[in-house]
């Protein structure tokens, strides 16, 4: 074998030994993640959108007193609190009023916070939303929206 077939050799098997490092470095940093929100929870503000009809809406916003709104296909609104279970990624929503509302279930939300999905779960139903922003978007009294940081 000549010396440039083994330099190309050799260049090949380095490059492949580096991208395979950084894989696993990324494959690693990403484990650690879900573990670290498995056991902590995932950080759940942000606005979510129904994966079926793109008409319900459902915010949360944890640092204004846990808050959170759905607002349905027919754009009224549900108001209330939410609260962690022991499972923190199981929250249980309750109405202004106090009665409980219905449960939620974090499935999942990227390290980037880009991409994520949630089940709302009342009475038999279950609905599936999707991350949409993670900047929280609350419908006020006139129909306007009103933009949280």
């Amino acid at each position: 074998m000549g010396r440039r077939a083994i330099s190309i050799a050799l260049a090949v098997v380095c490059l492949a030994v580096l991208l395979g490092a950084t894989g696993l470095f990324a494959i690693s940093r990403e484990t650690s993640y879900m573990q670290e929100c498995a056991s902590e929870g995932f950080a759940i503000d942000g606005y979510y959108r129904d994966d079926k009809t793109s008409r319900e809406t459902l915010a949360f916003l944890e640092e204004d007193n846990h808050r959170w709104q759905l607002v349905d296909k027919d754009g009224s609104c549900v108001d209330g609190q939410f609260k962690r279970t022991d499972d923190p990624n199981i929250l249980i929503l309750k109405k202004e009023n106090g009665e409980e509302f219905g449960t939620v279930h974090v499935a999942y939300i990227s390290r980037r916070r880009d991409q994520g999905q949630i089940y709302l779960i009342r009475n038999t139903k279950v609905t599936r939303f999707y991350l949409v922003s993670t900047d929280p978007a609350f419908t006020v009294e006139s129909g306007d929206v009103d933009l949280d940081s």
